[in-house]
């Protein structure tokens, strides 16, 4: 919007803040003819809605990439992993985590890979631009494992 003010009022200014009528007499009285005095008007009056329609062009594509931007998940937000037996929760941001309501020790081993240990249990989260991807546990001094459930 600031750009259209801005293209508006630089118009203006060169335009000298008259109206049509006053610009299509200062063209007549240097000679020229009425008809090409007339184009030039409506030359002017396309470029100016030519530039309204391109800054709201622009102004839309701006709020299409705000709104998917806005549907990033929240890290600090708490997650639920669930499967067969065990139960795990995630918050602020991957510092504090439960497994089996007992507290658990988190592990940053990159930044799209978290191991959560404790309760006998050591819980895989895998993450992606969006959260979450996958999560999956593995029962300590066991072979005993699996996919868990991921609620956000």
């Amino acid at each position: 919007m600031k750009k259209l003010m801005m293209v508006v009022v630089s118009i203006s200014i060169l335009a000298g803040c008259s109206t049509e009528a006053d610009r299509m007499a200062k063209c007549e009285a240097q000679g020229i003819d009425k008809p090409t005095c007339y184009l030039a008007e409506q030359n002017r009056t396309t470029a100016i809605n030519a530039a309204a329609e391109k800054q709201a062009l622009e102004n839309a594509a701006n709020a299409v990439q705000h709104a998917q931007a806005a549907h990033v998940i929240d890290p600090m937000r708490e997650a639920t992993l669930t499967g067969p037996g065990v139960k795990a929760t995630v918050s602020n941001g991957f510092f504090k985590a439960t497994i089996n309501n007992k507290k658990a020790k988190v592990k940053r081993l990159n930044a799209n890979y978290y191991e959560i240990s404790g309760a006998g249990y050591i819980v895989s989260i895998s993450l992606d631009k969006e959260g979450i991807q996958s999560a999956s546990y593995t029962k300590q001094y066991s072979k005993t494992n699996g996919i868990m459930q991921v609620q956000q």
